[in-house]
């Protein structure tokens, strides 16, 4: 023969089961299931739900749902107020519902979509600390009677349980994401690092290979040029020594493009014009846009403030990008050129609808000596790529090959910045 005594300590003991249930994760969805599951279990209850407070609408949705019907309604939400739900959510106060159709404040439109039939009803509020973050409900009671006051006391208990569990979890899951921010940006900052590190070693490198090239690449097209005096024009070593002339000549001038790179000066920055450079910069190919059947588009503000930038090495920079697109499109096409402010910079934006680089490509466009023109030296991208990192900027390259290049380009609006 059980006591009330046995009753009470059996209920205690099953209390605290599911309260450790209820804790065993820190998954919200794992502690919003296993919270139902466990409610579900110990009230015998044919469906149950956990709205959560949507402060930005001021409504409730259903974080989940459980029993039949329930896949129908997931997407359906409540304002304050409105339902037995949206009651308690406004009042914060429990409720006990017998007869739900003979009750005003029920929502049939649910039972109409889901096609369960509603008879009772018990519905909790969730609460951390005073603060409402949702409401539970449950659903006839398997049994057909209808819920009580002991019902009640139970659910209440839980339901501060269900709510701390809910508040740790969403508090876990905001580091969680914090945290998947912080390592892709260090991943990302750490790609530019190494990317940056790579510049210099090659640019070393390439100054030093430079420097040994010269004087052979001189001898070679000095001969060159000697032998074409000495033999007949007609001679059909005249055609080679054409070749060994060109040749020698685009070697000459890559070790002038790396001298140069070698050399660069560092960038006097000062408030300037940042429209004006671009114009500039477009203006040196203004007879080459007009005759090869290219749409120019400049977008930008009318009052873009002045940036602090080195006019003549930006200017360098938009000359080969503009280049580089204008040589994408022999045929025709559009560039366009956009300038953004945003709070702490100004974004360009260079597109083209040229051929494009091959996606394995991408990550190389601004090493040395790589270029995908067969005339190119693969210096110009690396130039621009220095010139903008020493403005404490950002350059980078997307594409698809046959779907043109776009070129995104960040300057600080702030010295410093």
């Amino acid at each position: 023969m059980t006591t009330w005594k046995d009753d009470i300590q059996k209920t205690i003991k099953t209390i605290s089961q599911i309260s450790s249930l209820i804790n065993s994760s820190l998954d919200i969805r794992e502690v919003i299931n296993n919270s139902l599951a466990a409610v579900e279990q110990f009230i015998e209850v044919e469906t149950s739900s956990i709205f959560k407070l949507d402060t930005t609408s001021g409504e409730l949705f259903f974080c989940c749902a459980r029993g039949p019907g329930a896949e129908k309604i997931q997407d359906l939400r409540l304002k304050i107020g409105e339902g037995i739900a949206g009651f308690v959510a406004q009042t914060e106060k429990a409720v006990i519902v017998g007869d739900a159709h003979q009750d005003p404040r029920f929502y049939s439109s649910f039972d109409a979509i889901s096609g369960f039939i509603t008879r009772s009803i018990l519905c909790v509020p969730l609460k951390v600390k005073n603060r409402l973050i949702g409401v539970m409900e449950l659903l006839n009671k398997k049994d057909g009677t209808d819920f009580d006051d002991e019902d009640l006391d139970i659910i209440s208990i839980l339901a501060n349980q269900i709510g701390i569990a809910l508040e740790n979890a969403r508090l876990y899951q905001k580091v969680q994401d914090k945290l998947q921010v912080t390592v892709e940006e260090l991943k990302f900052t750490q790609s530019k690092l190494l990317q940056s590190e790579r510049l210099a070693v090659l640019g070393k490198l390439a100054q030093g290979v430079a420097h040994e090239v010269r004087n052979p690449v001189t001898i070679i097209a000095g001969l060159a040029h000697l032998m074409s005096k000495k033999i007949p024009a007609t001679d059909p070593g005249q055609d080679l020594l054409k070749e060994i002339t060109a040749a020698t000549y685009r070697m000459e001038r890559m070790v002038k493009e790396i001298e140069s790179f070698a050399r660069m000066p560092q960038p006097r920055i000062v408030p300037a014009d940042l429209v004006g450079v671009i114009q500039g910069a477009l203006a040196t190919f203004a007879a080459r846009v007009s005759s090869s059947g290219i749409s120019l588009v400049v977008q930008g503000p009318a009052d873009l403030p002045r940036i602090p930038l080195d006019a003549q090495l930006m200017g360098q920079v938009f000359r080969h990008l503009i280049e580089n697109s204008l040589e994408a499109m022999p045929h025709g096409g559009t560039l366009s050129i956009t300038v953004t402010l945003e709070a702490k910079l100004v974004r360009i934006k260079i597109q083209d609808t040229g051929k494009g680089v091959p996606t394995e490509s991408l990550s190389m466009v601004f090493d040395p000596f790589f270029s995908s023109k067969p005339q190119g030296t693969g210096m110009g991208l690396t130039v621009a790529h220095r010139i903008i990192s020493e403005h404490r900027g950002e350059i980078c390259l997307s594409s698809a090959s046959g779907a043109g290049v776009t070129v995104d380009l960040c300057l600080p609006r702030w010295p410093g910045d």
